[in-house]
């Protein structure tokens, strides 16, 4: 197998015979590293990530992990990709103890010692062996993604998909979720965060990726790409960031001054620096060591 990281090459995905809900995505996942999608609801980024999982196939393009088309792999792909979803209430069984939730990946692939790898997962996410004979509903919402997160890195994946991984939490809980993410990171495992939350994505990220309509508009270094943003939907999303203070608040507005239509640039009916040719054509280039799809460049 060649270098160990996720590549997605040229994937769209269309649902019936004209909803495109992504178009020619191309992405490098490394291992080591956590990569932000961000985007708001309904910009592609469950979907692409539930192609990733295999959940969804693409109508054209191919995912390969260390070279292979993933859809060409058997079961050894679930035990290198893993998956924390938003929220645990509905991904962790009800009727099974922390322990059994925590057993059933390591029963399908057959690992063994599986009472050490339990404890040692359980350990590694602040939980103790008191948690092992709690069913989810004795837990808190911060206890029970732990879990999840447990049963996520509990086979050593390469690679982790966390699809809004603290939506439902409130702000202590968000944080302590997110380390558990920096420590995955410092272990080796390849993050895919798939998140709206900026802060989250300031406080974990080192790669960024600004999905918008199904289209990547954006991508490369976060610090770069958070102090100096290029595509304008980025400056959007970042003016709409919650500030702590009024003062901190962008002053401008965004708003939609011509009806959307299917422009080739998809931020076109609320982009205030849009051109003519932005209706018919959207140039990719790379800015400082970044890509953008903006006829700005």
């Amino acid at each position: 197998m060649k270098e160990l990281d996720l590549r997605l090459e040229k994937v769209s995905k269309r649902f019936g015979s004209s909803f495109w809900a992504l178009r020619d995505i191309s992405m490098v996942l490394p291992k080591g590293r956590i990569t932000a999608l961000v985007g708001e609801s309904g910009s592609g980024k469950s979907t692409l990530g539930k192609i990733i999982l295999r959940l969804e196939r693409p109508t054209s393009g191919r995912v390969l992990l260390g070279g292979m088309d993933i859809f060409a792999m058997g079961k050894e792909y679930t035990r290198m990709v893993s998956v924390v979803f938003q929220d645990p209430t509905t991904s962790l069984n009800p009727r099974m103890r922390v322990r059994e939730i925590l057993e059933e990946p390591l029963v399908v692939h057959k690992v063994k010692d599986r009472e050490k790898v339990v404890v040692e997962a359980l350990q590694k996410v602040g939980l103790d062996n008191s948690f092992l004979d709690r069913k989810p509903h004795q837990l808190s919402g911060g206890q029970r993604q732990r879990v999840a997160i447990a049963r996520a890195m509990a086979l050593k994946p390469a690679f982790i998909v966390a699809d809004e991984p603290t939506a439902s939490l409130d702000a202590s809980r968000k944080r302590d979720i997110l380390d558990l993410f920096v420590e995955l990171r410092s272990m080796g495992t390849g993050v895919l965060l798939i998140t709206h939350d900026i802060t989250a994505v300031k406080y974990t990220a080192d790669i960024l990726y600004v999905l918008y309509r199904g289209k990547l508009l954006e991508y490369g270094d976060k610090e770069k790409l958070l102090l100096e943003p290029l595509h304008p939907y980025t400056r959007y999303l970042l003016d709409h960031v919650p500030a702590r203070h009024p003062s901190l608040r962008s002053k401008g507005e965004w708003t939609e001054t011509v009806p959307f239509f299917d422009a080739a640039c998809p931020f076109y009916s609320m982009c205030r620096y849009r051109k003519e040719e932005c209706e018919r054509s959207l140039r990719e280039v790379i800015v400082d060591g970044r890509f953008v799809a903006c006829n700005l460049y």
